[in-house]
């Protein structure tokens, strides 16, 4: 199944802070790859929150990336990228 990528304005901010750390855009842009062709890998952890339920996190070095799977739409909606050291109390 192909799933089309959705991100959300926080991470549109965070790329746009980021834009000078080619190194880190170039891995986090490899991950969202690994992510579109398999978004149940077991690489990926889901979220126990009351708020996003279904969220899941990808590791990216020190970064996670928050994302769900909408299988409705067959989109992959990508909420936030968060520092590790940043505890998840939006989700």
């Amino acid at each position: 199944m192909t799933y089309k990528l959705f991100e959300h304005g926080r991470v549109k901010k965070f790329f746009k802070k980021h834009k000078k750390d080619k190194k880190l855009l170039l891995r986090i842009s490899g991950k969202y790859y690994e992510i579109l062709d398999d978004p149940y890998n077991a690489e990926f952890i889901e979220l126990s929150s009351a708020k996003c339920p279904k969220c899941q996190r990808a590791r990216v070095g020190s970064y996670r990336i928050i994302f769900y799977v909408s299988e409705n739409n067959n989109r992959i909606e990508i909420v936030d990228i968060i520092k590790r050291k940043n505890d998840y109390r939006l989700f």
